[in-house]
């Protein structure tokens, strides 16, 4: 079956922005519909009724001022996307979005200035000017990467009550209370902290929401918590990459494949993908598999669970894995060049 899908690039302009393709998820074919001209939209997503896309530009400058932007589309009946707006995140390297459980309002994560945004939108899908900003302070003892904060996921709890901000350069795991005024209350967040130099990149849930799991960028692990209200409690980190490898190394994305069963990272060095069979906080290395391409970003399972596609960002390509009735995975041959493809999301 045939089903449409939006890769987010690095990249602007004729043949470059946001691509809708259609991927049949028996098959891998993946072919390119149309673009959207936005620049570099490093991490989209959707609103939960699927009628508008929003992205986050990743850049240092928007409309002559420091800083990067939200982007907002509207979702047509046939896939397509018709821009509709851009405002300014008022932080550099936007490089995260995600919706509110009534769409009310996009969150997006702010690299480069260790802020998060929350944009109020319109009933348009537009988003609004003014925006709510998250101030973050401190710094990390790596001195290279976390010299001030550098935030890099703004997600939704499973139970829709707090926004979960990862800050690679304070080494913490912050959850804000959600506020239906103004997005987010910024004076009540709670602090989780790793261990320092670990710089905590992304978070992901378990499907009945008793677990998080937190992806550490330097550190090369993940983090597995007991969730409950706005609270993460620490249980065990596990290592995403092989016990002697020695060279350099960063992970990258994490998900869960569709079974909720199996939890992936993608390492960007090591050029693998590390898959955990998940019990609750306890987690079994299960598999780690090249992937075929150079800084595996985001990767997307197809809703069959037969396929998994890796956006690599340096190799400028995505590869395609295929998965065996037990899960494991194995790389096909199938290939496609994109213009540094950093994201891909299914079409609701």
């Amino acid at each position: 079956m045939k089903h449409i899908a939006y890769i987010g690039t690095y990249s602007k302009g004729e043949n470059g922005g946001i691509f809708q393709v259609e991927i049949d998820d028996e098959t891998a074919e993946l072919k390119v519909l149309g673009t959207t001209d936005v620049e570099n939209p490093s991490h989209l997503c959707l609103s939960h009724n699927g009628k508008f896309l929003y992205a986050s530009s990743e850049t240092g400058m928007f409309n002559g001022q420091r800083g990067g932007s939200g982007a907002a589309c509207k979702v047509n009946a046939d896939g397509s996307l018709t821009y509709l707006n851009s405002v300014a995140t008022q932080g550099t390297a936007p490089c995260y979005v995600a919706t509110s459980p009534d769409d009310k309002f996009v969150y997006a994560a702010n690299y480069g200035q260790g802020t998060a945004t929350a944009f109020a939108v319109a009933e348009d899908g537009s988003l609004k000017e003014d925006p709510t900003i998250v101030v973050h302070e401190g710094h990390g003892p790596n001195e290279k990467r976390q010299q001030s904060p550098h935030v890099h996921i703004t997600r939704i709890t499973p139970d829709g009550k707090y926004l979960a901000v990862c800050d690679l350069g304070i080494d913490a795991i912050v959850l804000y209370p959600l506020c239906g005024k103004c997005g987010v209350n910024y004076k009540a967040g709670s602090f989780v902290r790793t261990e320092p130099g670990d710089g905590p990149r992304h978070i992901e849930f378990s499907k009945d929401g008793k677990y998080a799991y937190v992806v550490t960028e330097m550190g090369n692990t993940v983090r597995a918590y007991e969730y409950n209200d706005g609270k993460l409690t620490f249980i065990a980190a596990y290592n995403t990459l092989p016990a002697d490898f020695d060279g350099y190394s960063i992970a990258g994305a994490i998900h869960f494949a569709p079974d909720g069963k199996t939890l992936c990272v993608t390492n960007r060095g090591h050029e693998s993908m590390a898959l955990f069979d998940v019990d609750g906080g306890k987690l079994t290395l299960k598999q780690i598999v090249k992937i075929g391409g150079v800084v595996p970003r985001e990767f997307a399972y197809t809703s069959n669970g037969k396929f998994v596609f890796v956006c690599n960002q340096e190799s400028a390509n995505i590869t395609v894995l295929k998965a065996d009735e037990q899960g494991f995975l194995t790389l096909t041959d199938v290939k496609y060049n994109l213009p540094k493809p950093v994201c891909l999301i299914w079409k609701n």
